[in-house]
């Protein structure tokens, strides 16, 4: 049996024309909200995206300085300088090495340090120990299996491991394998 609606009946929550049109402008200006709101998140992040290229560039230009300079002091003073060069030519990659561990960090896990020395002369191969915090005991054992299948790591190896009233702290070293940067 098919029952009839009466919009002009009157009443808190009856279903009247006045309610669908209160309801949809709420609906617009709901819209309208979360629209400017991105908007607005938009501007701000093409303003922060300007900044950071204007400063990639003034890095480029100083890098470029520094070569140069570098270059000059080179041709008067041969030797102590050849050294110098070779730490700015031969810098590793830290960028890569950092990104892929923050990938393979789990959720619930967080770093607090990442300190590093040479092996040997090797600029290329480098000792890394890192420390943090783990809501799970778990999460540090993927972390550290994570670590050992990657290319870029070697000899992975968990250090310590300490349960506290906030968790799980621990410590792992591993040998990172860096690209040479390419200037």
């Amino acid at each position: 049996m098919v029952q009839r609606i009466n919009f002009i009946e009157k009443g808190p929550l009856a279903l009247t024309y006045r309610n669908m049109i209160l309801f949809a402008a709420g609906v617009c200006i709901f819209c309208f909200l979360i629209y400017s709101v991105l908007m607005l998140r938009n501007r701000f992040y093409k303003s922060q995206l300007g900044q950071l290229k204007r400063q990639v560039q003034e890095l480029s230009v100083q890098k470029e300085k520094t070569l140069l300079a570098m270059q000059i002091a080179q041709t008067r003073q041969a030797v102590p300088t050849a050294s110098l060069a070779t730490i700015f030519v031969n810098m590793p990659k830290w960028s890569l090495i950092l990104s892929e561990l923050a990938q393979k960090l789990p959720d619930q896990m967080w770093l607090e340090q990442i300190r590093s020395s040479n092996i040997g002369d090797l600029v290329e191969k480098k000792k890394v120990e890192i420390s943090g915090r783990s809501v799970s005991h778990a999460a540090v054992a993927q972390f550290v299996k994570q670590i050992e299948d990657s290319e870029n790591f070697s000899n992975t190896l968990l250090q310590n491991t300490q349960k506290d009233n906030s968790g799980y702290k621990f410590v792992i070293s591993t040998e990172a394998d860096f690209p040479k940067a390419e200037w």
